[in-house]
């Protein structure tokens, strides 16, 4: 099997999420990483045993013996990195969200088209057994057509503060930060449907008040540094007249926003515990999906980072396409830009290439 050679920019908490589980394997060779700060580029090349370190990543990007790119930077720098590795011949596996607005994550997919080389955004959960599992059942027909779905990912209490409350550097709050994941999920579950609409809301109405409950062990953040929302929810049609209802949230007085699932034509599907719910034999049934097969390694970073490096490898498509993951931005897009309107419900347009 022949080994690819690859480079990191950025060199932050998910970076070393990923150089982590790449020292479980030996099909990835990361001979070199980029980061602004010499001194954590060096600590990681230290860390992880990187022969090669570089505060410019053009100089990285500049050496043919290096095929693909890991993007790890922050939200707002994810666009520029990975169009310039695209141009400059390199297969990129960029961190979600795709990119901190609709205007970036286009570019992105419009160099990915252009350069005919992979665009892979990180999603960890693509590689989820249980996500697998409910994927083989709706493919299988087995919800009919899917008329409704609400989407959730939410925490009671975790402001991460630091850089992802900042639009400097993060440019979007809880949305891209987890919201991203339960966007991800329902659309890939449902086939990626075009979204034609959007309603939404987005505040930071709990993090703006900072009170001593709403911080953790591991954030503080003062007022005034919240620049970004820490709750959203979307109301999003799609052009083949399903729904889907998206909610997320750092901070909020209750213990969830509810769960994520589906109403099909011939049965519904909830996600957590996955359990299908339908009629038989004249009867209503509620069946809990038991024995789910392990797709997977068991690591999230290191099976999508392989399936990305089998697709470098074998010249095959994306594993997680640039063009599909472009749709969670225009329903995000389109969240926000209905909030800047009062909330009223806009169309939405899916660029094209």
């Amino acid at each position: 099997m022949r080994k690819i050679r690859t480079g990191f920019i950025g060199v932050g908490g998910i970076a070393q999420a990923h150089l982590r589980a790449l020292q479980e394997q030996d099909s990835i060779e990361v001979v070199a990483v980029a980061d602004i700060v010499r001194e954590n580029a060096e600590k990681t090349a230290a860390r992880w045993d990187i022969p090669s370190v570089y505060t410019d990543y053009h100089e990285l990007l500049a050496r043919d013996d290096i095929e693909s790119v890991n993007v790890c930077t922050f939200n707002q720098a994810h666009a520029q990195p990975s169009i310039d590795a695209l141009r400059a011949g390199k297969n990129v596996l960029v961190e979600k969200p795709m990119a901190a607005t609709l205007a970036d994550a286009t570019a992105m997919a419009a160099a990915a088209h252009a350069s005919d080389k992979i665009l892979m955004v990180a999603m960890p959960m693509r590689y989820s057994p249980n996500i697998l599992c409910a994927k083989a059942i709706v493919d299988a027909g087995r919800l009919g057509d899917i008329y409704y779905a609400e989407t959730v990912m939410a925490r009671r209490k975790g402001n991460p503060g630091r850089s992802f409350i900042r639009q400097e550097s993060a440019g979007i709050g809880a949305t891209a930060d987890i919201g991203v994941y339960a966007l991800f999920a329902a659309m890939f579950l449902m086939g990626w449907p075009k979204p034609i609409s959007v309603s939404g809301i987005a505040n930071n109405t709990l993090s703006k008040l900072a009170e001593p409950l709403l911080y953790t062990p591991w954030a503080r953040w003062e007022p005034e540094d919240v620049e970004v929302e820490d709750f959203g929810v979307a109301w999003v049609r799609f052009e083949n007249g399903a729904v889907l209802v998206f909610k997320t949230s750092w901070l909020m007085h209750m213990d969830s926003l509810g769960e994520t699932f589906f109403l099909g034509t011939q049965a519904g599907l909830k996600l957590d515990p996955l359990t299908m719910f339908h009629q038989e034999d004249g009867l209503l049934k509620n069946t809990v999906i038991e024995g789910i097969p392990d797709h997977s390694s068991g690591n999230r970073f290191l099976d999508e980072n392989l399936a990305f490096a089998d697709a470098v490898r074998e010249n095959k498509p994306s594993p997680i396409p640039a063009d599909d993951m472009l749709l969670t931005n225009v329903v995000i897009q389109g969240l926000f830009d209905s909030a800047a309107a009062g909330g009223r419900e806009i169309a939405v347009t899916v660029p094209t290439f």
